[in-house]
């Protein structure tokens, strides 16, 4: 019983260190730069009505000319000879009216086995009055990030597919301002993504009841 007892007593000991630590992390972190580590974020956005219609379910969903947001892979597959999308998608309408979100994204099949693809999208966050570090008004500016993909996908049989993007990625968040002394610059990036799709199609036959 007394093993239990002192048991308990250093757990809830630990959780209230723990606790400790973190509220005084968060009042005395006050005045440090709150940096957001996640980059580019907007490339997670479903940028078409049917992969967000369908709750992000698209990498497995039949071949559109959306798919190299999805699969690039699914491009292998498509009937038609050449396609394109255009959408618009505006973000958090109900806040703000000039967040949205621009997709344009076009394919071309060369034969029956090997489909070329590339694919634009454009984020722009509005405008936005950027302050000093004591809060004073500076100017107004228009954010924007974009990426420019392109794909190459291939047919391995008739059930089987493969594809590889690669993709150029510019963010402006700051548009030059200066940030503790030093003038910030846009960031730059590329990206490579290898993709597999497989394609079966599935009959469903009705059993006759007695």
């Amino acid at each position: 019983m007394k093993r239990s007892s002192l048991f308990l007593f250093i757990f809830l000991a630990g959780i209230m260190s723990l606790q400790a630590q973190l509220t005084y992390d968060e009042t005395g972190g006050k005045d440090r730069l709150n940096t957001i580590t996640t980059a580019v974020p907007f490339l997670m956005i479903a940028p078409d009505a049917r992969g967000g219609g369908l709750g992000d379910a698209g990498v497995a969903s039949s071949p559109d000319a959306n798919s190299m947001h999805w699969n690039p892979a699914k491009y292998a597959f498509v009937d038609k000879k050449m396609g394109f999308s255009i959408s618009f998608s505006p973000w958090l309408r109900k806040l703000v009216n000039d967040i949205y979100l621009g997709y344009l994204t076009g394919y071309y099949k060369i034969d029956d086995r090997q489909t070329v693809a590339m694919g634009l999208r454009y984020f722009s966050l509005g405008q936005i009055l950027f302050t000093d570090e004591i809060g004073n008004p500076l100017n107004y500016y228009s954010p924007y990030e974009f990426a420019l993909d392109g794909t190459y996908a291939r047919k391995f049989s008739d059930n089987w597919a493969g594809g590889i993007a690669a993709r150029f990625i510019y963010s402006n968040l700051t548009q030059g301002q200066f940030v503790g002394g030093a003038e910030s610059s846009a960031g730059i990036s590329v990206a490579a993504d290898v993709s597999v799709y497989y394609q079966n199609d599935v009959e469903m036959g009705a059993i006759d009841g007695v």
